[in-house]
């Protein structure tokens, strides 16, 4: 796959010419190491086996309200395999400092869409409050 991918184009080294992604679109490389995807620097197309997140949500999907007073939650309407991208975490992105300020006031109001960035540091964190997508509601789930 690599191989013939890198014959069209493709610029995986950032990654050590080893792509993230199996046939099937699925992460194959150890948890914890950053993905590195095909962009516009490439000469490869969007059909490029290397542009898994890009490509969006390509499940469906649902909100719910959990039964049990937990909240809302997301679940799926179809099986997911192992390893599979499902969606981004969206939302703005600001300091730990400003992440801690904004947390009291989202404890005081009963929800919080806060999640650490802490690849290499605890520097940032990303808040989904009001800039965000779907999966605001997994981490309630």
């Amino acid at each position: 796959l690599a191989e013939a991918t890198l014959a069209g184009g493709c610029c995986p080294g950032a990654s050590r010419n080893r792509f993230a992604y199996n046939e099937a679109g699925q992460v194959r490389i150890r948890a914890g190491l950053p993905i590195y995807e095909c962009n516009s620097r490439c000469r490869c197309g969007a059909e490029c086996p290397n542009r898994v997140v890009q490509r969006g949500i390509r499940y469906d999907l649902c909100i719910f309200r959990t039964g049990d007073g937990r909240g809302w939650g997301v679940r799926t309407l179809q099986r997911i395999r192992k390893n599979s991208f499902v969606m981004e975490y969206v939302g703005e992105i600001i300091t730990s400092e400003e992440a801690e300020r904004r947390g009291q006031v989202y404890d005081r109001q009963g929800a919080t869409y806060l999640f650490d960035l802490d690849y290499v540091e605890d520097v940032y964190t990303v808040d989904a409050a009001h800039y965000g997508n779907i999966s605001h509601f997994v981490n309630h789930s």
